[in-house]
């Protein structure tokens, strides 16, 4: 049995495509201008990507080989893990009152996009998110997980189009609506590879935040303190100050 190759960030861009043309036909009229902006934005990313691509893999050629203190320096960290109950390859057709486990209190509220738990407040009154939110692309394919007490965020898994994580980590919020990162903070390539992490602190970055090319390759760090950037480090270990 073939094996399917990781999804490329080109694969990624042209599923969000079809991901927002599926979204079309049912939006509102006030919402199709925004839509059709977006989509060509991504057709445009796309184009160029493809355009880019044989210099790209050029130029990957020529990087330098990094020392082993580099190298190490570069090694991603384990990403946070969040207490999720709900895995990864869920789709909307399989979420039951079950599975989503909401609080006492709480009853399973559904919507166009999202199913999750909230606190009923009566006629009129938005209901306050306390447990698990879960958004699908028109897929089916999750596009995000959420958990929520007394409506404020406390961690997040996104996904892309193609089924695959795209970041994770943990919030701090004291508002709703608010989202101040607290802790490693990680995001992932279409192909699964880390491709940045971050530490933060109610919010603010502090601490080495890494980024990393789609194949691994390191782009360099960034040295912060309660958020403001102290100095830079490149692969070829050249320090700079910010």
């Amino acid at each position: 049995m073939l094996r399917r190759m990781p999804p490329t960030q080109l694969e990624d861009l042209e599923a969000s495509i079809r991901e927002l043309e599926a979204q079309l036909p049912s939006a509102a009229p006030e919402m199709r201008a925004l839509l059709a902006t977006q989509i060509d934005a991504l057709r445009s990313a796309g184009a160029m990507l493809r355009g880019a691509q044989p210099q790209i893999d050029e130029l990957k050629k020529l990087r330098p080989a990094l020392s082993p203190e580099i190298a190490g320096f570069f090694t991603p960290a384990p990403p946070v893990e969040v207490p999720a109950w709900v895995p990864d390859a869920i789709t909307r057709p399989a979420v039951s009152p079950e599975l989503l486990r909401c609080p006492p209190g709480a009853q399973m509220y559904w919507a166009e996009e999202s199913v999750g738990c909230a606190v009923p407040r009566g006629a009129g009154r938005i209901p306050i998110r306390e447990g698990l939110e879960l958004r699908f692309h028109s897929t089916g394919r999750l596009q995000s997980q959420r958990f929520y007490e007394a409506d404020l965020l406390r961690w997040s898994i996104e996904y892309h189009a193609t089924g695959g994580r795209a970041s994770v980590g943990f919030y701090v919020a004291r508002e709703p609506k608010t989202y101040p990162e607290h802790g490693l903070h990680t995001r992932f390539a279409p192909n699964g590879t880390i491709t940045s992490q971050a530490t933060y602190e109610a919010g603010a970055q502090h601490g080495w935040s890494r980024i990393w090319d789609d194949d691994g390759y390191p782009i360099g760090a960034t040295l912060y303190d309660h958020g403001t950037a102290v100095e830079s480090l490149l692969p070829d270990g050249t320090r700079r100050p910010a």
